[in-house]
């Protein structure tokens, strides 16, 4: 995918604003959600808390209820990525979350 500044487009996957960029605080690594390195725990990531509106007629619908907001696994950057996502947003790019940032 190529750069955008349309950010008019629906996604039923929707997220929170980052969180500041902080050493990870997880029992394990994780995984950059752009590069796929490998992030220690310690190590600087930005984390991205998401949430998305349940399906119709769901088990999620029922727990969380037409308009809840059912909870998502957290996404996280290496200190490398969060730097270019901070950047690329910041003159206003959108969608850049699960694309690989050093290649955009």
């Amino acid at each position: 995918m190529s750069l955008s500044c349309d950010c008019d487009y629906f996604d039923p996957a929707w997220f929170y604003e980052p969180q500041d960029v902080a050493p990870l605080s997880t029992k394990r690594s994780r995984k950059c959600c752009s590069c796929g390195e490998r992030i220690s725990v310690g190590d600087d990531a930005m984390a991205f808390i998401r949430y998305r509106h349940p399906e119709p007629g769901s088990v999620a619908e029922r727990i969380y209820g037409e308009y809840g907001d059912e909870p998502l696994s957290t996404w996280y950057l290496c200190d490398r990525c969060a730097g270019l996502y901070e950047s690329l947003d910041g003159l206003g790019f959108c969608n850049l979350l699960g694309e690989d940032v050093r290649e955009l």
